[in-house]
């Protein structure tokens, strides 16, 4: 990849992150909550961290239980295509801490298992609830649903927290499944992606100017992106209301859409970059 080539890389992947990463908020504080968010109170019923591959996200998640953002709090994921990146972040933690600290098998373990173990061993807390068994965004949230359907009462604010390339999704799918669960059709939600990257071509790669820790390989990041745009798509080959009907309509910005075909064609000899079935 030639510097002309790489900068516009980082220019479309940048505004398609931006785009997906969605945050409701400018700040993860009762403050931003109130003003930004529109919900009235100080803290949302409930707050949901999704599993991923990312290890830093749990400390998205122990920051909102540091700063009381919820009555609850919980992890949701089993095992998926991101799991591979959990299991590498814990091998290396189990080798640095040996015997000193408990970890789950990684090759066993639910992403949420995992999650909620780094949030014990360096924060000392523990989640209200932890789903074990979903695999992708759309059973995400079912099982997510049904253990709420178990609690006494629906939560009236939720906010959900996704790896930033598949935030915007899971906004989309938990819209797409109240439809079928009226119950849960007032509930406010509040996006807040678990992190917020720029990419930056520099000396003649792909790099972040800041991540958190975990953070993908910028090549399977962009494969994240390109992979996210195409499954929002509201046509046959989507997941919106006119194909998979999986999701919920999503209005993608022209300009996002643009960045996304540009993207395509710039990675054109790499399949799993450009297309959509990741």
């Amino acid at each position: 990849m030639e510097g002309k080539t790489g900068a516009r890389v980082v220019a479309c992947a940048n505004l398609i992150g931006e785009w997906l990463g969605v945050r409701d908020m400018r700040e993860l504080n009762a403050e931003s909550l109130r003003r930004d968010a529109g919900v009235t109170s100080d803290k949302v019923d409930l707050f949901v961290l999704f599993g991923g591959g990312v290890i830093g996200s749990a400390e998205v998640l122990a920051q909102a239980m540091e700063r009381n953002i919820a009555q609850a709090y919980a992890v949701v994921g089993g095992r998926g295509h991101a799991t591979y990146g959990l299991e590498r972040a814990i091998e290396r933690l189990r080798a640095e801490c040996g015997s000193s600290a408990w970890w789950p098998d990684p090759k066993t373990a639910s992403e949420a298992e995992m999650l909620a173990a780094v949030l014990y061993v360096r924060h000392g807390v523990t989640p209200d609830f932890l789903e074990t068994r979903s695999t992708n965004c759309g059973n995400n949230i079912e099982y997510l649903l049904d253990v709420l359907d178990g609690q006494e009462s629906v939560p009236k604010s939720v906010i959900l927290c996704q790896d930033a390339a598949m935030q915007r999704r899971m906004d989309a799918t938990w819209r797409r499944q109240v439809r079928d669960r009226t119950r849960y059709a007032n509930t406010r939600v509040v996006n807040w992606a678990s992190y917020q990257v720029r990419l930056i071509w520099r000396n003649g790669a792909l790099t972040y100017e800041d991540a958190p820790e975990g953070m993908w390989d910028p090549r399977r990041y962009l494969s994240l992106l390109l992979g996210d745009v195409a499954r929002l798509l509201d046509d046959e080959h989507g997941y919106g209301p006119r194909g998979a009907d999986f999701v919920d309509h999503v209005d993608i910005p022209s300009d996002v859409f643009d960045a996304w075909r540009e993207l395509r064609s710039l990675l054109p000899d790499d399949k799993r970059l450009t297309s959509g079935s990741l």
